[in-house]
């Protein structure tokens, strides 16, 4: 089959179309078949990462607030314009920014499909099936510099990944012998979302070589809710959680009066560590953030 061939004049509009409707095209980016910047918005957390990552600013962005709080880096410009929610973002300002495309997730294209009148849509799955969390999320950077002519930028940040996890393994190695809870904490005080399977953040214990003390079920992101009484299940652990700021605080608040959670043998022994939150459900530069944090946190355990 022969790829088409963009008209004499043509948008770039026009040319995201095209390679979005030709997979022969995928090699081809619009950045260097235009003389400008692409004039991207994002409206979700992931894609808004993603493309933040290999250094293309986004025009706008849905819920800046909500990226700055759960994503926080890398850090968004001071100029980038709010959206507003990611289910209902502002259709009148989208129509007055004329984007070249809008990144969203998979899961937003149905829900959002009338955007398709503003501008071509680039719908990013964040799972996979047979693909683990890391691995898709670089495979997503990928398909974002493909798109906006970063290749250099992706394999940059792909081989620092590479890099890092390897460095973080062989600094972990011998330090703790623990399997680790990753979670965070409701503010209800009685419940805690449990990370775990071959999502961002299990797939990284696993290939750091840290063991994950949760081993139930997961949803397809690699997450599930359950009530804090769980986290007995392996009472030589440690409990790693995410400071989600006030909503941490007021859950810690009302932990320190449940019979329950005193009565963790992991709290009693004092084996909680708290590190500055991490989106679970990020790309490449949350996966590196985590990573890092775990080297700077955990303590050596015998």
């Amino acid at each position: 089959m022969v790829a088409p061939i963009p008209a004499p004049g043509a948008t770039r509009r026009d040319l995201l179309r095209l390679m979005l409707a030709a997979p022969l095209l995928a090699g081809m980016s619009i950045e260097a078949c235009a003389a400008t910047p692409l004039r991207l918005v994002a409206l979700d957390l992931l894609a808004t990462e993603l493309l933040v990552s290999l250094g293309v600013s986004p025009v706008a962005v849905a819920n800046v607030a909500l990226y700055r709080r759960l994503v926080a880096q890398p850090a968004l410009a001071d100029d980038v314009m709010d959206l507003g929610p990611l289910l209902e973002p502002n259709a009148e300002l989208l129509q007055a920014i004329r984007p070249d495309a809008i990144v969203m997730a998979a899961w937003q294209a149905g829900p959002l499909r009338r955007l398709r009148e503003i501008a071509p849509l680039v719908p990013l799955d964040a799972a996979s099936a047979g693909k683990s969390g890391v691995a898709q999320a670089t495979g997503l950077l990928v398909q974002l510099a493909e798109l906006t002519g970063r290749k250099e930028a992706a394999q940059v940040l792909a081989s620092q990944l590479e890099a890092t996890f390897a460095e973080a393994r062989t600094a972990l190695a011998g330090r703790t012998r623990r399997s680790l809870y990753v979670g965070r904490f409701a503010q209800d005080g009685r419940t805690v979302a449990l990370f775990g399977g071959t999502g961002l953040i299990g797939d990284s214990l696993s290939r750091l070589g840290l063991v994950n003390a949760w081993r139930g079920r997961v949803n397809g992101s690699g997450v599930i809710s359950v009530g804090i009484d769980q986290l007995a299940g392996d009472p030589e652990a440690r409990i790693v959680h995410f400071d989600r700021g006030v909503e941490t605080r007021n859950a810690l608040a009302r932990l320190a009066d449940n019979p329950l959670w005193r009565a963790l043998p992991a709290v009693k022994a004092a084996r909680l560590t708290m590190m500055p939150v991490i989106y679970p459900n990020g790309g490449v530069a949350s996966a590196l953030r985590f990573v890092r944090q775990l080297v700077e946190s955990l303590p050596h355990d015998a």
